[in-house]
């Protein structure tokens, strides 16, 4: 916890240093959203909620992201099933009460070409950094950046094991995806 709260304060430095090479923008936490999306493993059974982003920012340059930031919510982790929305809270799966923030930090500077670019840096859920690749949409007018992406993210690389059917080889019915769908519209203000 100590660890990603330093992160976010050297980023943050980081960020005002940088901005005068390229224009800082701050994520709009109340019009962004995010989506996800669990799977049954052998039937077409499926979920989805919402979760929350905390606080992000993003610095760009014409038509290079130099740095990004975003901090998602894990308390805020949705789903209209109360009891299901319990299980995924505790530790069968992302234990918010211990790991209330999942951060997502650019690594390599990025260009964009045809409003589309590739976002490579490491995500961190549950205290385990792993690098992911996101392929995002970009519009970017007078009022601010817009970023749309819909993205696969296997959670066992994230120690969230519950029910794997590559872990736990003998499960059948309750065996849920190794992987789940994260989707959103993030929307970056001046």
């Amino acid at each position: 916890m100590r660890t990603l709260k330093i992160i976010s304060i050297v980023f943050f430095l980081l960020l005002g240093l940088q901005s005068i090479n390229g224009q800082s923008f701050e994520l709009d936490t109340k019009k962004s959203t995010f989506f996800w999306t669990g799977k049954a493993a052998f039937n077409s059974y499926s979920l989805k909620g919402t979760i929350d982003a905390k606080k992000g920012a993003m610095i760009i340059s014409d038509t290079v992201i130099s740095a990004m930031n975003i901090a998602i919510d894990m308390k805020s982790l949705d789903h209209e099933n109360n009891d299901l929305k319990s299980h995924l809270k505790n530790e069968d799966f992302f234990e918010v009460k211990k790991y209330s923030k999942a951060i997502f930090t650019l690594e390599k500077t990025t260009k964009i070409e045809n409003h589309k670019t590739i976002l490579q840096g490491k995500l961190t859920i549950k205290g385990k950094t792993n690098l992911e690749r996101i392929p995002v949409n970009i519009e970017h007018n007078d009022s601010g950046i817009t970023i749309t992406f819909n993205h696969t993210i296997d959670r066992t690389k994230y120690g969230v094991n519950h029910n794997s059917p590559s872990i736990f080889k003998r499960m059948k019915e309750n065996a849920i995806v190794d992987e789940f769908i994260l989707e959103g519209t993030l929307i970056f203000t001046p």
